[in-house]
């Protein structure tokens, strides 16, 4: 992690030094700081949960606003437990629909941006017109798609990809495009084939760039389903939330709201989960020891 690069760079003597340097255990200080940052890392951000809860909760006890308005922390408890089997059902709908739009748009955005790499001509004619297309109003036009896939997943799942692609396109294209010019003029010399250059270099230099489009692609995949199911749907979040809304069931509501909330962060921390896994040298950047 980047706060133990910084303990390391900052504050180990010469004897510790070494010591680790022959693979032995750290020193207890270390240890002991580094779980003093991680313990403080889980707490802060729980203190300020429950003083954001403790005061929405006094809010909404004191009459000062409408409950129509802002249900209190507990209604939406309650409404978990009252409703939770409508809830995630709804929600295993529309997770279905946002994971299969985030799969196929980000696969389709990446393999296009290797063909654009490429091609000189798809890169002068389509990639504008690809481009152009991003300003379309997708939602305006989820009717239109409803009239031709149906009124099942297969629209939420189109409006899903097509606000997923354009990330990655943008994304990969950049980093594919992104390798050294020495490497590839090395390869270059050594008669390399493309897919070689693609494999040995272009890929390695476009990880940053692709996790990058993935990781605003694992949160706008739910938003883009849920708007989806707004405009015409039988079940799925969307759905319940404007089902619920029209009975001015607000409880409900946020309850739908904080289970697609907290389905996309956890899609979120996949991906980052995964960029650790792939890319570990991305998260070494040296921070001093205050942070």
């Amino acid at each position: 992690m980047a706060f133990e690069s910084g303990i390391l760079e900052q504050g180990l003597g010469a004897a510790d030094e070494a010591a680790l340097h022959r693979n032995e255990p750290p020193p207890g200080w270390l240890l002991e700081a580094i779980g003093a940052h991680r313990v403080r890392a889980v707490l802060a951000p729980l203190a300020v949960l429950v003083v954001v809860l403790v005061g929405w909760q006094s809010l909404c006890e004191s009459g000062a606003v409408s409950p129509l308005i802002l249900p209190s922390p507990l209604a939406i408890a309650e409404a978990f437990i009252k409703d939770g089997p409508n809830l995630l059902a709804a929600a295993t709908v529309t997770t279905i629909e946002a994971l299969t739009g985030f799969v196929l748009g980000n696969i389709l955005g990446f393999v296009l941006a290797v063909a654009f790499l490429y091609s000189e001509l798809s890169r002068r004619t389509v990639y504008p017109l690809a481009m152009a297309a991003q300003a379309v109003p997708i939602v305006a036009v989820t009717p239109a798609l409803i009239l031709w896939f149906g009124n099942g997943m297969a629209p939420k799942i189109f409006v899903t990809m097509f606000l997923v692609f354009f990330p990655m396109l943008v994304n990969a294209l950049r980093g594919l495009r992104n390798a050294d010019t020495e490497v590839m003029e090395l390869l270059y010399t050594l008669s390399a084939t493309p897919l070689q250059q693609l494999r040995m270099v272009r890929m390695p230099a476009s990880v940053p760039f692709v996790f990058n489009a993935l990781k605003i692609s694992a949160c706008a995949c739910f938003v883009a389903a849920i708007v989806a199911e707004w405009v015409a749907a039988d079940r799925g979040i969307g759905y319940l939330i404007v089902l619920y809304g029209s009975q001015y069931r607000m409880p409900q509501v946020w309850a739908a709201v904080l289970i697609g909330t907290a389905i996309s962060m956890a899609v979120y921390g996949l991906v980052v989960f995964a960029e650790a896994r792939v890319a570990p040298w991305l998260n070494r950047r040296k921070r001093p020891i205050s942070d």
